[in-house]
């Protein structure tokens, strides 16, 4: 290692342990959660979450089967029949899954050793029509009418018209790649491809061995070269960098997890999720607007000599491609590559000690949230600031596990993931969670809840949500607070007792006080403790439980401890009356 490479990671060791860790504020498991058993019997790694455009259903795919799920019934799905379960000879592993975007379809396609099975099935779950091809059809992938781009790992970027299986279009030899995700321009006009590319070794350089962040583009009206240069080949694809740094002394982040977008009112934001040479993580957001701008501007780097030719600019989508001169297509079967870097809009949002593997991405009133899959099976859901809020942590699993797959849905506001065993849906607008108060409510950061006047419920138009630390009106007190009852607990003497508090919030710190003497608290998983090892008199009397977050300070609870003279039986004041009743009943 050169001694370049042992100064930045004495740098990056330093900056890991001077930074806090950043840890969810709040942690929820199985609150607002659906489970679906699919008893995945085959490769776990496939396991494919899909929703209808048409008509908002949800299906899903394991190696061999297909289930649409029912959003009102947990269980395990029914299982969906269709050409390949019917045929006691089949062998075939589903390869592929996507919406048909149309008529009420899905396109499914399933493929052997031998050959790949495409069929389009309808809302009865029936075969409207089948096609063949003779290759593997693997994620990720995008259908664009009757075109269906799909990518294989080393390979490339492939079309087949999903109607006629003889028009094509194949990749031509390029180097180690592994694509990431496929997207269409708005007007369907290009398709883009993000991937990642292994870094070629140069000996004692500090970036050898790492990946190379790139995204290419193409047209869709790519019809490939002339019978001697790029015939079914892509005519018009070129490639450039992204780029998303890390802070000074930091290397880039640069291998690609996962990608997702958001449209805004005038372009496309693309988050992208990265891992670095260290396996930290990081999202850059990047804009479309800019990319194209690049791809239109940007000169070319210069490739075994060959420079880019004169009047037609390399990647310019044309009527006809099989008429583009000789020259212009030698260049292009060099994989051209623009010079100018794709940057992000801007710092990356960095996230110490947490590795995600996948990323989804909504926006609510102009905010944006970002639901990050942990490798334990978890999700962050995750506030777009500088620095990273983690709003929450959802569990959903009550196992350490994998995720297979995640699927958000905007219009109902729920985030499906999956494991090889099962599928889960969890509701985003569990508010709740965050405490009854008004003053919890609003530092929880959560921009799907607000104060609705009573309770901390799913935002509205007439919600409080938006407030500062230093803004919260004293008049919004807890409601133990405000109601005045103080449970009084009777405790025999000589027996331990300890006060329950519960810690909703990690970021927060929790007290006991007895007046104004702290007393010590010992925490457990969601409570802060208060323990008394032997009750006598001087234990008597108030004790609350205070939390501090930021700016903001208030009472979690309040108890009234008062001792009972016999240590042998203690009986609860509520009770008192029931028992009465039953010893005259005894009586009479």
């Amino acid at each position: 290692m050169s001694l370049k490479c042992v100064y930045v990671l004495f740098i990056w060791i330093i900056c890991v342990h001077s930074t806090r860790r950043h840890d969810a504020r709040v942690i929820d498991t199985d609150r607002g959660v659906f489970r679906y058993s699919i008893g995945n019997r085959g490769d776990s790694d496939f396991i494919k979450l899909v929703k209808s455009s048409t008509n908002g259903s949800v299906w899903v795919a394991d190696q061999e089967n297909l289930y649409p799920i029912n959003t009102t019934t947990q269980g395990k799905p029914p299982q969906m029949n269709d050409q390949c379960e019917e045929n006691s000879k089949c062998k075939y592993t589903i390869s592929l899954v996507r919406d048909g975007l149309d008529e009420n379809l899905l396109l499914a396609c399933r493929s052997n050793e031998e050959e790949t099975k495409c069929y389009n099935l309808n809302s009865s779950y029936s075969v409207s029509f089948q096609f063949d091809y003779s290759i593997d059809i693997h994620e990720p992938s995008l259908l664009i009418g009757d075109m269906l781009y799909f990518t294989k790992s080393n390979s490339g970027l492939y079309r087949i018209n999903r109607k006629d299986w003889r028009d094509n279009i194949w990749p031509h030899p390029t180097a180690t790649e592994t694509y990431v995700k496929l997207m269409a321009s708005q007007d369907n006009t290009k398709v883009f491809s993000f991937f990642t590319e292994r870094h070629r070794s140069v000996g004692g350089d500090c970036e050898s061995g790492l990946w190379i962040p790139r995204v290419s583009q193409i047209c869709t009206n790519d019809k490939g070269g002339s019978k001697d240069v790029l015939q079914s080949s892509w005519t018009s694809k070129i490639n450039a960098r992204l780029y998303c740094g890390g802070v000074e002394g930091e290397q880039p982040f640069s291998n690609i997890v996962d990608v997702d977008t958001i449209k805004t009112h005038n372009d496309v934001k693309i988050y992208v999720l990265f891992r670095n040479f260290w396996n930290m993580s990081a999202v850059c957001v990047y804009n479309m607007s800019e990319i194209n701008s690049v791809f239109n501007s940007s000169e070319f780097m210069e490739m075994k000599n060959i420079k880019a030719p004169e009047g037609h600019r390399p990647g310019q989508c044309v009527d006809d491609s099989t008429r583009l001169r000789a020259g212009v297509l030698r260049f292009m079967k060099e994989g051209p590559e623009v010079k100018d870097r794709i940057m992000p809009e801007t710092r990356p949002l960095i996230f110490h000690h947490h590795h995600y593997t996948h990323i989804k991405v909504d926006t609510i009133k102009k905010t944006t949230v970002l639901y990050l899959a942990l490798e334990s099976g978890g999700v962050h859901k995750v506030l777009e600031d500088q620095p990273v809020f983690i709003i929450a942590e959802f569990r959903p699993f009550p196992y350490r596990t994998h995720i297979s797959s995640m699927l958000l849905d905007t219009s109902e506001k729920r985030l499906y993931v999956s494991s090889a065993k099962e599928v889960i849906h969890i509701d985003l607008q569990m508010c709740h969670v965050y405490g009854d108060d008004y003053e919890k409510c609003l530092i929880s950061r959560d921009p799907y809840c607000g104060w609705n006047g009573s309770q901390c419920a799913p935002v509205s138009q007439n919600s409080v949500q938006e407030a500062t630390f230093g803004d919260l009106p004293e008049v919004a007190q807890s409601k133990r607070e405000t109601d005045g009852r103080v449970p009084v607990s009777i405790v025999p003497a000589s027996s331990r007792y300890y006060l329950h508090c519960p810690t909703i919030s990690r970021h927060a710190s929790y007290h006991w006080y007895r007046g104004n003497t702290r007393l010590e608290c010992v925490r457990s998983l969601n409570a802060c403790l208060y323990l008394i090892e032997s009750m006598n008199e001087t234990h008597e009397g108030s004790y609350r439980c205070e939390s501090t977050e930021g700016n903001y300070q208030g009472i979690i609870t309040r108890y009234e401890l008062r001792m009972n003279a016999s240590p042998t039986l203690t009986v609860n004041t509520a009770l008192v009356p029931c028992l009465l009743l039953l010893l005259t009943h005894l009586l009479s």
